[in-house]
């Protein structure tokens, strides 16, 4: 075990690291990360599948789940490695896209420079999550200039869109791609230092909500409907009804967080003049999805709070707001916490770490729900990022945190190696976090 792992380099992941935040990867725009990951993967003697999946043959998948961020395709590219004897297939995956970086002037250095100060390396996307694709590249890489004398597969895959609903994780899916484990290095460094090993994590949807008013002048505003004040009164509907789902939420891991599920308003649009009654108000809104809920299940409890809520209002029950779902997002997911991928992570993390790690669910979905729910993958999220710097200005990573993530990552492929495949099938039918409802897996792959 000491030998791979002695092939784990720190100065190269920092060129890696670097050089992938040098490259502005915007959510829809990809492609030159993508490509420079195949690059890197053409260096090694691995199988390699690069393509893109067209974005008409992916909405007319019955799994697709909407997307915001205009785009003609979603490139993926996947290395394999196959070993001298039969065994378990292990995945190590994640995404290229980053969020826009927002205003400039709140960086402190330009947000694609990737600078290095001491142990940080900052940029767009460091903690979410190019500092946990390059850390599972190099665990795949270990394995690559260590010899094939493992038994199974290792498939390292890079996806976009996962900030766009996980568009790029269903193309690798549509790729035939299959495993009988999956680790995600998205960001769950602790204030303490040590990686927590995310089992389950909530869901999330994007929802645009339209109501309606009448017009008047401002100076016969009680002639009109306010837009606004209607919204209001579908605001304090939405208010109660995540009161009311994070209050009946039991999951033990869930429950540490003070807000499992959030609604949240995140743009209102409405009006055309100052001196009108606004007669319309559009609201783009998220909402969360919990662990024994689907997304379709989920939609239908917001809309149904709604609906409720504005029975008996004058305007609203007979002009009730138009609600349309414009991406399904994520799913929520879990594994069991004695699953044996769990046993292996816990166990490798604690040997480079020295500290055994939180085991932790998340109020925030990512890639994980679509492995786990489409493809039947048993998976875990752990990684050297920050989830408290992501999506914000100055975002930065600790590149020992991420050296020592794939150099854990690398001892927990060995023992996933080792394990039998099916050890490691998720339990046929279960509908919470801890016992996550996975769908059909077959195995195999491309």
């Amino acid at each position: 075990m000491a030998k791979r792992t002695s092939h784990v380099d720190y100065d190269h992941i920092q060129e890696r690291l670097v050089s992938l935040i040098r490259i502005p990867s915007i959510t829809g725009q990809e492609d030159a990360a993508i490509s420079q990951i195949a690059n890197w993967l053409q260096r090694l003697d691995v199988e390699i599948d690069y393509w893109n999946d067209g974005i008409a043959a992916l909405q007319r998948d019955p799994r697709y789940p909407g997307h915001e961020v205009e785009r003609a395709w979603a490139p993926v590219v996947v290395g394999v490695l196959r070993g001298e004897q039969p065994g378990a297939t292990v995945l190590l995956t994640g995404h290229v896209d980053a969020v826009p970086p927002g205003d400039y002037s709140l960086w402190a250095e330009e947000p694609f420079s990737g600078v290095v100060r001491q142990d940080r390396v900052y940029g767009c996307g460091a903690s979410d999550m190019k500092s946990g694709l390059v850390a599972a590249m190099a665990a795949f890489e270990a394995f690559a200039e260590s010899g094939r004398n493992f038994p199974g597969r290792i498939i390292f895959a890079a996806v976009p869109a996962e900030e766009d609903s996980g568009l790029g994780t269903l193309a690798a899916i549509r790729g035939g791609w299959q495993a009988d484990a999956a680790i995600i290095p998205e960001p769950t460094l602790s204030a303490g230092g040590n990686p927590e090993l995310v089992i389950a994590h909530a869901g999330a949807m994007s929802l645009r909500v339209e109501v309606r008013g009448k017009a008047a002048h401002a100076s016969r505003r009680t002639l009109g409907e306010s837009a606004l004040d209607h919204f209001l009164t579908i605001y304090e509907a939405m208010r109660k009804d995540e009161r009311a789902i994070n209050e009946r939420e039991t999951h033990p891991l869930m429950k540490v967080h003070p807000l499992p599920y959030a609604t949240n308003v995140g743009i209102l649009r409405g009006g055309n003049w100052s001196s009108s009654v606004m007669d319309s108000l559009e609201a783009l809104v998220r909402v969360g999805v919990a662990l024994d809920e689907t997304i379709e299940q989920a939609e239908a409890r917001f809309r149904n709070a709604i609906m409720e809520h504005i029975r008996d209002d004058p305007w609203l029950s007979g002009n009730p707001p138009h609600i349309t779902r414009l991406a399904s997002g994520f799913g929520s997911a879990g594994i069991p916490r004695d699953h044996p991928l769990v046993q292996a992570m816990a166990e490798s993390a604690e040997e480079e770490f020295r500290h055994a790690p939180n085991i932790a669910a998340a109020p925030y979905g990512c890639d994980m729900s679509g492995w786990v729910r489409l493809a039947g993958i048993p998976t875990v999220i752990y990684g050297p990022g920050e989830i408290e710097l992501a999506h914000g200005p100055n975002e930065s990573v600790s590149l020992e945190a991420t050296y020592k993530v794939a150099r854990t990552l690398v001892r927990a492929t060995e023992r996933l190696l080792e394990a039998d495949p099916q050890s490691l099938k998720l339990p046929e039918a279960s509908d919470r976090g801890d016992r996550s409802n996975p769908g059909h897996h077959s195995g195999g792959g491309p």
